[in-house]
């Protein structure tokens, strides 16, 4: 079963909603980085307590896993393969300029964690606003993306001037 959400959202405000899901259901948090090199390494989660860990600008990808997690991976697809049933979040990029949306997504054939990142999406979702315009920047056409998911950091940053961006430079979003 595949679980898919693309929105906008501050990436400090996305990590800090997935570190309290890891700690309510018990799963481990891991972060990415790409460049320069890869690197993978444990966040923590659990039932642990405390404040939320900073999410480094350099973190590409963070994801929830069942414990145990394998972090003997050598790229971001050796660590999905390695670590398939895991719920994953890349972030969008962000700037004083511009934010890029973000992509939650997960594919498990385990009933019970299907069942977990289904509820998490849905969750996410009805904490956030939805309504854009999306415009080609090439051609300048214009569609409603009236199912167009976006945080309250998201809007905040949007009003004060920020461009939000889709994953590539062809698509900005106008929120309502």
């Amino acid at each position: 079963m595949k679980v898919t959400l693309q929105f906008h959202g501050g990436r400090h405000e996305i990590y800090a909603m997935a570190w309290e899901w890891a700690r309510e259901l018990g799963m481990l948090l891991t972060e990415e980085r790409f460049a320069p090199t890869y690197q993978v390494k444990l966040v923590g989660g659990g039932q642990e307590s405390g404040a939320t860990p900073e999410c480094g600008d350099d973190v590409r990808r963070i994801s929830l896993n069942p414990p145990p997690v394998d972090l003997n991976a050598t790229s971001s697809l050796d660590y999905a393969k390695k670590n398939p049933d895991s719920l994953f979040i890349t972030l969008g990029g962000q700037s004083d300029a511009i934010l890029r949306e973000s992509v939650l997504s997960a594919m498990t054939d385990e009933v019970t964690l299907v069942a977990a990142w289904k509820k998490l999406r849905e969750r996410a979702r009805k904490s956030m606003l939805k309504g854009a315009w999306a415009e080609n920047i090439m051609s300048g056409a214009q569609s409603r993306a009236a199912n167009h998911y976006y945080t309250a950091e998201a809007k905040s940053l949007a009003d004060a001037g920020v461009t939000l961006m889709g994953g590539t430079d062809w698509i900005k979003y106008r929120l309502d």
